[in-house]
């Protein structure tokens, strides 16, 4: 199963704020007619000891695809953004598009959800094939924090250019994630949260400015620095995906209040990130109570479909598909 980026964070749950309590009627009346875009997918081989989807196929990578794809339609999502090893990549790029597929970066052979990892960097030439053939879509989740490099790593300058090149959208792990200690060293061993904070992303940018970035995690400890580059590069938005589901709402809220308090509200996008909390994760967004309906509808959709710059007729063919 996947390792718990913020394992740690479990044992604050407890601490957490109690979400209000809602009618789950009106949540499914909201949800009506409602398109929603995930822009955080992780995609992974399937595990045979999972209860929620070993019985729907014997082959446990087909049967996962299956549940999710399920899990998706009962949940209005027309669309996900996910990353993972070239070959799982592959299989979800197929699936009727409903997947935004391509490649987290680096993988790790170490790391035994990034499974297989056959090779840990790609070459702008390597990349530039991958992306031209493989219907790949977007980059990401970044993994260069895990791997304990900084994002101006050599290594990583050809997704940097391959991603401004082909006009991807790049998901960047940008919260601190759990303490050096709580992690596994022998997946990880060189792991540093320090690489994560948005600043270093600053001379990625001045090199390649037409870069499309989104946070992934923003409200945790990074959030100050996200608001300076969202602020510094209207093309970079954010989700909050992980963060309000682990960390207490009191530290998380007040972040997600200051984007909208800076006139970055419009940039935040729906994400679940953990396999399947889709449901939770569009709940602790419905339960923001000082939202507007419309502002909720912006994050579930309509901020996400402005970021990936979506046709017309694809935005009324997500419309179509929950009507």
């Amino acid at each position: 199963m996947k390792n718990q980026i913020y394992t740690f964070f479990l044992l604050l749950v407890s601490a957490t704020c109690c979400l209000p309590i809602f009618s789950q009627n009106s949540f499914d009346d909201f949800l009506k007619g409602q398109p929603v875009i995930d822009m955080h997918l992780h995609i992974t081989k399937g595990y045979d000891d999972n209860e929620n989807y070993r019985h729907l196929n014997t082959d446990i990578d087909k049967a996962k695809l299956d549940w999710i794809i399920q899990d998706y339609r009962s949940n209005n999502v027309v669309l996900a953004l996910g990353g993972g090893p070239l070959k799982y990549a592959k299989v979800y790029a197929k699936t009727d598009g409903l997947f935004w597929s391509g490649l987290i970066f680096p993988c790790m052979i170490t790391v035994e959800q990034d499974q297989p990892c056959t090779k840990e960097f790609y070459s702008e030439t390597e990349l530039r094939e991958i992306y031209k053939s493989g219907n790949f879509k977007s980059l990401g989740e970044s993994m260069f924090n895990y791997y304990g490099i900084p994002p101006t790593d050599t290594r990583l300058e050809p997704y940097w250019k391959i991603a401004e090149e082909f006009n991807l959208p790049v998901g960047i792990h940008a919260d601190s994630g759990p303490p050096v200690e709580n992690v596994n060293k022998g997946e990880k061993p060189n792991y540093d949260p320090v690489f994560a904070n948005p600043e270093l992303l600053i001379p990625i940018l001045k090199k390649h400015p037409k870069l499309k970035l989104y946070l992934m995690h923003y409200g945790g400890e990074y959030s100050e620095q996200s608001i300076q580059l969202m602020k510094a590069y209207p093309q970079i938005y954010c989700e909050i995906s992980a963060v309000s589901m682990f960390m207490p709402k009191k530290v998380w809220e007040p972040n997600v209040k200051k984007l909208y308090s800076e006139g970055l509200g419009n940039r935040l996008m729906f994400a679940s990130d953990y396999f399947g909390t889709v449901r939770k994760n569009m709940e602790i967004i419905y339960n923001l109570d000082w939202l507007s309906d419309q502002q909720k509808r912006d994050i579930y959709y309509n901020n996400a479909a402005q970021f990936l710059n979506l046709s017309k007729s694809e935005i009324e063919s997500h419309h179509e598909k929950v009507n």
